[in-house]
């Protein structure tokens, strides 16, 4: 069941959808999407890039903020979705946390040592755990899934275990920005103090989406999926 009120549809033009919802230029970015859309409707770039129209409206309407509850894809939609959390996945490892790391780096030669080595030392500890949670589910979750749509057969593993050891890393990003907003002496200012912060609030809210389309269009669609072949 969904529950929205949602501007996306697929005769919507595209334009304006991206004017409407910034957000959703992640969408695009990640599905290799490119501009200059002209009058084109959300149905016609689904087309147009072969991405499938139901995991394409779902992962809009996520970034518009419309879905509310967990979503059932079909099948067919599935490997799209996949794709798109893997985009992700290589976007956070690859772009998005090693600026961030530059920044901090960046930073820390402008503050007492002190300090510095204390963010430094935080963000290092923050990146393994973001490597070891990406690294299962890009090595042992999504293999599992794409396993069970191209040859479905029993296996003991479900998505239920995945839903009940699934964190949230944005979460432990709340310290950090503690760090930089409580514990930094106020005396001490700098151009890299608020790039980070808005690093990490961007980076925070890119992953508070991640998760939620993990938690509610991919899992609820492979448990549904898990349910039909067992049935």
């Amino acid at each position: 069941m969904v529950k929205f009120i949602t501007s996306v549809s697929p005769n919507r033009k595209m334009s304006e959808l991206i004017i409407d919802y910034p957000a959703m230029i992640t969408v695009l970015e990640r599905m290799g999407i490119s501009f200059g859309f002209g009058d084109q409707r959300v149905r016609d770039i689904a087309e147009r890039y072969k991405v499938d129209i139901e995991a394409f409206i779902a992962l809009l309407r996520s970034f518009e903020g419309s879905l509310s509850q967990d979503t059932y894809l079909e099948k067919d939609a599935i490997p799209d979705l996949l794709s798109f959390l893997k985009s992700s996945h290589r976007h956070f490892k690859e772009k998005q946390i090693p600026g961030i790391k530059e920044l901090i780096a960046l930073f820390s030669e402008n503050i007492p040592a002190k300090h510095g080595q204390v963010l430094i030392s935080f963000f290092d500890g923050y990146i393994r755990e973001v490597e070891e949670h990406f690294h299962y589910e890009d090595d042992d979750i999504f293999p599992y899934i794409s396993d069970i749509l191209t040859d479905p057969h029993p296996t003991k593993f479900r998505m239920s275990e995945f839903e009940k050891n699934h964190t949230n890393i944005e979460q432990k990003l709340l310290d950090l920005k503690n760090i930089l907003v409580k514990y930094i002496p106020e005396d001490i200012t700098s151009y890299y103090r608020i790039e980070v912060l808005k690093e990490l609030f961007s980076l925070e809210q890119d992953l508070i989406r991640h998760s939620f389309i993990e938690d509610h269009l991919l899992v609820p669609s492979v448990k549904k999926m898990e349910y039909d072949i067992q049935s």
